[in-house]
Formats: C-alpha cells, structure tokens, sequence
C-alpha cells in the first residue's frame, strides 16, 4: 500500500467522521482533514535508495469555539495505527477557525524507526 493509501485510509474512517483530502481543499467545509507529504530517498546502498521515507503533514480543519481534542487524538491514534510515527501537534490558527497540522514520519517499509 503506498504512503497515499495508507494515509487516505487511516483517516476515512466512522471514528474520525471527517471528509479527507489530498493537498487542498478550497470548498467551503467548516470541518475538514487535508494531508500532504515529501518523499526523501533513504537507505542508500551502492548509491542507490533502496527505500523512501515520508515527511507527513495532516491539518485538521474546525471552527472556532469547537473543543479539537477528542478528534486530534482519533487522528494519532489511526496515524500510529498505520504504522507512522506519533505525530508532533502545531497550532497554526487561522482567522477563519481552527487549523492544527500533525506531523509525522512513515516509510515504504512498512516500518517506523526503530521497530527494523
């Protein structure tokens, strides 16, 4: 499964209950997940990469005044289940609503570092 898949599938789920999206979304949705990645060639051998890694960005899109948390943690909780690493969480508020970007890490490997 690529980075793509996994990620659109962990995070189109009942439990989140969120429409998700690759790299944009320019509707006009209150409540919304939006994710992109770069992909960094890795485990060099015979100057080749013989694997990628992925630099993940999830945003989480609400209105202001809503509580973020409980769906902040379901989107950890399937990114980590996905086998990416636990994300780092930034608030990045905008002045139309909420917007929280989780960062994390995955590979092609199927595999987070320090679990080879």
């Amino acid at each position: 499964m690529s980075c793509a898949e996994r990620l659109q599938s962990c995070l189109t789920t009942p439990e989140i209950g969120l429409p998700v999206f690759p790299k944009k979304y320019t509707g006009e949705l209150l409540r919304y997940i939006v994710w992109n990645y770069t992909t960094i060639p890795d485990l060099h051998a015979g100057n080749v990469a013989n694997a990628a890694r992925y630099l993940v960005q999830v945003h989480y899109f609400l209105p202001d005044k809503e509580n973020p948390n409980p769906t902040l943690e379901k989107i950890c909780k399937a990114l980590v289940g996905a086998r990416f690493t636990s994300p780092e969480i930034v608030d990045a508020a905008e002045e139309n609503g909420q917007h929280y970007v989780m960062e994390c890490e995955g590979t092609d490997r199927g595999y987070v570092y320090g679990d080879c």
